[in-house]
């Protein structure tokens, strides 16, 4: 879930060379603005689903709007004084937050024998990577005639095929999906229990050699796929989860030592001696 802080005090300007992900007659949102957002808030574009990446553009438009409109609203010093006062309580509570992490992997250990355990106990299950794809998805609704969307696709195919039209230009040109301008089509990697069996059975058949898929149809929407790459079943070596195993050994020890130091700071708050007017 989003995180929503609607602390934004200023318009960001969008420069001219810049990706844009949303425009209007008044207004654009820029990728960096959106990737920006993400990256202070924890998350980044792929890791969000199609829902949330809305919910997110939604927000900064309105956001953005508001901004816009920031010389024609009246406030008061009363109100900017507070919202500064604000402003210091948030940052003091995110500084105390970051210390606290810091205190708590102060004096950590070196994990890495515990990891190199947990890889020889995991690998046989936790390790096998299923066989993984990635295609770019052109994406049109059906509306009410079928016949003349899926027409309208083999077109497309065809001048892709031929070299006159490059795919990801149709994606952004053509596609009716919504996250079109924050992925351009790009699927990501996926495997077989991520998309609907049509999608995962079109996109297998799909190589360097046979890059376009043929036109299917599925819940009211064609498509149409082009191959990005392919990556087979495996099983992934240390190196490639050693991160992983670290950041979750590091982080199960960063919570036990957190909840201590924690359990230590109330213990020295029941010692405390509080104002009358406050109790």
């Amino acid at each position: 879930m989003l995180l929503i802080l609607g602390l934004g005090l200023f318009t960001l300007n969008t420069p001219a060379n810049d990706e844009w992900v949303l425009k209007s007659k008044n207004l654009t949102i820029s990728k960096t603005m959106v990737d920006d957002t993400l990256k202070a808030r924890g998350f980044d574009s792929v890791s969000l689903d199609s829902k949330n990446r809305q919910a997110l553009i939604q927000e900064l438009y309105l956001r953005e709007s508001l901004l816009a409109k920031q010389s024609a609203a009246v406030l008061n010093a009363e109100q900017l004084a507070l919202l500064d006062r604000q402003v210091d309580d948030f940052r003091k509570g995110q500084l105390s937050r970051l210390i606290l992490d810091a205190l708590a992997l102060g004096k950590a250990p070196d994990f890495e024998p515990r990891a190199k355990e947990l890889y020889e106990a995991r690998k046989a299950n936790d390790y096998q990577l299923p066989l993984r794809l990635r295609v770019r998805v052109l994406e049109k609704k059906l509306g009410t005639d079928e016949a003349a969307t899926r027409k309208h696709l083999e077109e497309i195919k065809t001048q892709v095929a031929k070299g006159s039209l490059d795919f990801k230009a149709a994606v952004l040109a053509e596609s009716d999906a919504a996250d079109k301008k924050l992925t351009e089509g790009d699927s990501f990697w996926f495997h077989q229990s991520q998309k609907v069996q049509s999608f995962y059975e079109t996109a297998l058949t799909l190589s360097a050699d046979q890059p376009l898929s043929e036109v299917f149809v599925h819940e009211g929407k064609a498509y149409l796929l082009q191959f990005i790459g392919r990556q087979e079943a495996m099983q992934q070596t240390y190196a490639e989860v050693k991160d992983k195993i670290l950041a979750e050994l590091s982080d199960t020890y960063k919570q036990e030592q957190r909840k201590a130091l924690l359990e230590q700071l109330r213990a020295e708050f029941s010692q405390v001696e509080i104002a009358p007017a406050y109790q």
